[in-house]
């Protein structure tokens, strides 16, 4: 990959970042969490992977991130509930763990019984 290309990724990540701090402090607060749930970050990462490996090798990979979503989910209602009771730092990474725990799940499922 060329340097470039990172360069590109780096700079449309650090935007969103951007984009969704100025957001939250809008008169409408609700478009940042509107707009960390838009799948920037995705279309972009399977717009170089379907460049770099055809439609044939990404599809299966598509359909794992389907099966993914409740990782999303479980890192989303741990950090709202954990935030009521926790520090941020601590709220996030317990929303941390509970996605490694569902991701854990996830793939101990597709290795062994799908």
């Amino acid at each position: 990959m060329r340097y470039s290309e990172f360069l590109l990724k780096f700079l449309i990540g650090g935007s969103l970042i951007v984009a969704i701090t100025l957001l939250g402090k809008s008169k409408y607060p609700q478009l940042a969490g509107l707009a960390v749930l838009f799948p920037a970050v995705t279309t972009i990462g399977y717009f170089f992977l379907i460049s770099s490996e055809g439609v044939d090798a990404v599809r299966p990979i598509i359909l794992f991130s389907i099966y993914s979503i409740p990782t999303g989910l479980a890192f989303l209602i741990s950090l709202y509930f954990a935030l009521k009771y926790f520090s941020t730092l601590q709220s996030i990474l317990l929303a941390i763990i509970a996605w490694l725990i569902t991701a854990g799940i996830i793939l101990f499922f597709d290795k062994y019984l799908i």
